[in-house]
């Protein structure tokens, strides 16, 4: 069960390196429902002044030096996980906050017009979690290129957490994304709709637009129509994933072979990133190319895992060692090449429910080994069941 949180009467507040008007957007946006300081702290004296105030919410200026605020904030992330970190600027700027996400930032508002996500923040600073609340894990699958099959991966990847996970599918493939069709669910909301009223988002209205499937994978689903939309901001994307996180356990993201800034966000704030290849030439190049982007994104390699999917072991004119060594580093899965996927994309069914010992299925579980240290194989054997964790 999730953790009662435990309210004081005002989370206290530290605010780091904001100009006048700043500082004077702040408190018109907390009024008396936070514990304000009087002043603000410069950014040689944050850390110091965070170790004596221990404040639940840190706000951090991004106008008067983005270079200081990314240190300032990777610092004291790394110092209290728990403390609700928040970006405060004058305007948006996509690669800032890209930059805040990877430093730890929880949220990035622009004021005045994110007052209310301010608010959000500070409410969630005021009612804190308990201890051993360590956070849902965030999976995103990024294709090489299209075809690639990151949504049928994805699906079984959530199929074999879902016995003893809260699992919940994310389709950020926004031209084409069919993870819903996968599991042959028709969804009468959509992502499109909860785009739409991000304002109002929280865990109640997240369960409104989720399709839960019988395995228990709940899929927060692209609509059944084509249209054309205009691209989500890394803002909304930021925000439906932070939401997603604290609902459940495990949110694995089909990112598609996007470029869009849903797969740019989903990449920089991912626990794990499966960067999905298949086995042919211009799948191994365009994986080397995609390695090279994430590299200048910032995001630490640990953090990123290859997956060969439909490997043939009989193609010999491209073996492991020169897959490897085109692409500079070890390939961490391999999916073998097998009939019973194409049966469970036309049926809408689970690997595991076809053919439990069918090599691919294998591949799958060691796939969710790699990402859980053993952990989900371990618990099925216990048979325990693990409660909800929310944090992100």
């Amino acid at each position: 069960m999730r953790s009662a949180g435990i309210s004081s009467n005002a989370a206290t507040v530290l605010v780091i390196g904001v100009d006048a008007r700043a500082m004077g957007l702040v408190r018109e946006a907390l009024g008396a429902e936070a514990a304000l300081p009087s002043g603000v702290t410069p950014y040689e004296d944050a850390l110091a002044m965070m170790r004596k105030m221990r404040p639940e919410m840190v706000l951090v200026g991004f106008d008067t030096d983005f270079e200081e605020a990314i240190r300032i904030g990777a610092a004291i992330h790394q110092e209290s996980t728990r403390t609700v970190l928040v970006a405060i600027a004058a305007r948006s700027d996509n690669a800032r906050l890209r930059a805040a996400m990877r430093a730890g930032y929880r949220e990035f508002v622009v004021l005045p017009d994110d007052a209310e996500l301010l608010r959000q923040a500070l409410h969630e600073a005021t009612f804190r979690e308990g201890a051993g609340d360590d956070g849902g894990e965030v999976i995103a699958l990024w294709g090489s290129k299209g075809g690639v099959g990151t949504t049928l991966l994805g699906v079984n990847l959530a199929g074999e957490l879902s016995p003893v996970h809260r699992v919940c599918l994310v389709d950020f493939d926004f031209a084409m994304g069919d993870a819903a069709a996968f599991l042959d669910l028709t969804p009468t909301q959509s992502i499109h709709d909860l785009f739409r009223n991000l304002h109002r988002l929280d865990e109640r209205m997240l369960a409104g637009h989720v399709v839960v499937h019988p395995s228990k994978i709940h899929v927060l689903a692209q609509p059944a129509e084509l249209a054309s939309r205009e691209e989500v901001q890394p803002e909304g994307v930021m925000r439906v994933l932070t939401a997603v996180a604290r609902a459940y356990q495990y949110c694995i993201v089909d990112c598609g072979n996007s470029l869009d800034s849903a797969a740019m966000t989903a990449a920089t704030v991912a626990d794990h990133i499966l960067l999905v290849a298949t086995h042919d030439v211009p799948g191994i190049k365009n994986t080397w190319r995609r390695l090279q982007l994430i590299e200048t994104m910032g995001i630490e390699k640990e953090r990123v895992h290859v997956i060969l999917n439909r490997f043939d072991r009989k193609n010999t004119a491209l073996p492991m060692s020169v897959i490897e060594d085109n692409l500079r580093r070890k390939v961490d899965i391999v999916i073998s090449e097998d009939r019973l996927a194409a049966k469970a994309v036309n049926d809408g069914r689970l690997l595991r429910e076809l053919d439990r010992k069918a090599p691919i299925t294998r591949d799958i579980e060691a796939m969710v080994a790699l990402l859980t240290d053993g952990e989900v194989q371990e618990e099925k054997k216990s048979g325990s069941v693990m409660g909800w964790l929310f944090r992100f």
